[in-house]
């Protein structure tokens, strides 16, 4: 644990954390709700879809898709 005045474990677990996956979209929280489901989605694609032909039908379940086809 680090000392009050020494920040460095805090910012290297943040570090190696938003380094693990930033298009994560549940950002690992198992429970969210609906309309927190569909607000991060529409800052995803916001963020990492502003080319896609389909950014403005994707739900959820095609976000899977997506996500499942970029990592093959």
């Amino acid at each position: 644990m680090a000392c009050g005045g020494c920040t460095r474990r805090k910012t290297d677990y943040l570090a190696a954390r938003h380094a693990k996956d930033s298009r994560d979209l549940m950002g690992g929280y198992a429970n969210l709700t609906d309309r927190q489901i569909k607000s991060r989605l529409e800052n995803y694609k916001r963020r990492y879809c502003p080319d896609c032909v389909k950014r403005y039908d994707c739900d959820y379940s095609s976000y899977l898709e997506c996500k499942k086809n970029i990592k093959n």
